[in-house]
């Protein structure tokens, strides 16, 4: 039977040369070996995961407890407010699509004259109901643009009023009309849904603006309010304003 020359042993040795200093012979032990680089590592990780663990614990518990906002009268008023409107555009769009229903009236003599402006399909006259008013008419004039401030009152506080308003400027100088956008479809008729859009529960300030100054003495407005489904609630001729150097 063969015998091996090296056998298995317990001990690892190792030498190191540096010349020209006479080599150095080291024995170590597999066991020494396995410590060094399985034992040690393993209880050093160790280590860090409980002193880690132990600080996070530590932090957790002084935290302060998250607490969630509540839900105060602000709050419960936004969510009544938000309601209320949802309710509203409810309404609006089942009066539109109601009137959409139905079929074009007949033409009517007491028709209030929208200049040019396209009656909108099956409008009605709502004028004398007095949903919205106007006051406070403002006229300012700049050398490259007129300005009406007024503002749109609503007579029923507890319903939002929505809809278009429309105002024409007329003066020597012929018919101008805002939005300035509107402008292009005089001559074709306008819709009154290019009007711009309002909503309002008690007051709400409407500055209609013209890039131009008017030609002549004397200019005036007429306002056109219509409601979303283009109802007619108003229509409103201002006096004639002099027209000045401011």
């Amino acid at each position: 039977m063969k015998e091996f020359i090296q056998k298995n042993g317990d001990e690892v040795a190792v030498v190191i040369y540096d010349a020209p200093l006479p080599p150095k012979y080291f024995r170590l032990t597999k066991s020494f070996i396995r410590t060094i680089f399985v034992v040690v590592p393993v209880i050093f990780v160790s280590i860090l995961v409980v002193f880690f663990s132990w600080g996070l614990g530590t932090r957790i518990k002084e935290a302060p407890t998250p607490t969630l906002p509540s839900l105060g009268p602000v709050s419960d008023g936004r969510i009544n407010g938000l309601e209320s409107e949802i309710k509203s555009l409810k309404d609006s769009n089942k009066a539109l699509s109601d009137k959409l229903a139905q079929a074009p009236s007949a033409s009517v003599v007491d028709d209030p004259h929208l200049m040019n402006i396209i009656k909108p399909y099956g409008m009605q006259n709502l004028v004398e109901e007095n949903k919205v008013t106007l006051d406070q008419f403002e006229l300012i004039q700049e050398p490259t643009k007129t300005s009406l401030k007024f503002q749109i009152i609503s007579s029923t506080p507890e319903n939002k009023v929505m809809g278009h308003v429309i105002v024409f400027m007329i003066s020597e100088s012929g018919v101008v009309a805002y939005p300035k956008d509107s402008n292009q479809a005089i001559a074709l008729g306008m819709k009154y849904s290019s009007g711009e859009p309002f909503s309002v529960s008690r007051l709400r300030p409407t500055n209609a603006e013209f890039l131009t100054r008017p030609q002549g003495s004397e200019v005036k407005f007429v306002v056109y309010i219509f409601s979303r489904e283009g109802d007619l609630l108003l229509i409103k001729e201002t006096e004639a304003f002099k027209v000045g150097t401011k």
